[in-house]
């Protein structure tokens, strides 16, 4: 575990940092919708945020599979189809300390202390899962969903089963469209046969030249 978050820490920090972006950005889409007092317009703006949150999260996370092809086919990582489901979830702690202490304030009303941190939680979810915000404004049987405990659960799970497929795509270089098809840089976690090779051709030749 400790030797899993040395390595997919920046990976983490990096997700959490894409989904901070897009939900300023669902969030100025939502108000601005709201302003126009048009929910047809803020349910579809919110739809195109999620989506588009949901594709950086695809596209960074199938990278992070295809990087670790090399390695697993090697030996040299050990086979972990559900990397990108942890370092997911490890991403989204925030989001599940905001849905737990929404939670509590919702279910205890009376209890001033947990109404206030539930307040403070449900005003910090806004900022972190704005791209939710204007599908949140919708009511059902009367009650907005952003007024259910188990809404702030359940927007989690989109996040957490992209990133699942999409690294395990990557482990397998399965691609839906030609947009992951690049090249990467070389790194520790990829094989460097080609360049020793060069290395020691270009090392021969001046032997023999020597000669």
């Amino acid at each position: 575990m400790k030797e899993f978050f040395k390595n997919r820490s920046y990976d983490m920090v990096r997700m959490f940092l894409n989904q901070f972006a897009i939900s300023i950005f669902g969030l100025v889409l939502a108000l601005a919708a709201g302003q126009a007092q048009n929910p047809t317009l803020r349910n579809i703006t919110s739809v195109a945020a999620i989506l588009f949150y949901l594709f950086l999260l695809y596209t960074m996370t199938w990278d992070l599979g295809f990087k670790d092809r090399a390695g697993v086919e090697n030996g040299r990582l050990r086979r972990a189809p559900f990397t990108g489901f942890w370092i997911s979830l490890c991403a989204n702690v925030p989001n599940l300390l905001f849905a737990l202490f929404i939670s509590l304030g919702l279910w205890f009303p009376d209890v001033t202390a947990l109404s206030s941190i539930g307040g403070v939680a449900t005003s910090a979810a806004l900022l972190l899962e704005g791209m939710f915000t204007g599908l949140l404004a919708n009511r059902v049987g009367g009650v907005p969903l952003n007024a259910q405990w188990w809404v702030y659960f359940v927007i989690i799970l989109p996040a957490l089963l992209a990133c699942t497929v999409a690294y395990q795509l990557g482990l397998k270089d399965f691609r839906f469209t030609r947009l992951s098809d690049v090249v990467y840089p070389e790194s520790d976690r990829d094989p460097k046969p080609r360049r020793f090779f060069r290395a020691k051709r270009k090392s021969d030749s001046d032997h023999s030249d020597r000669k």
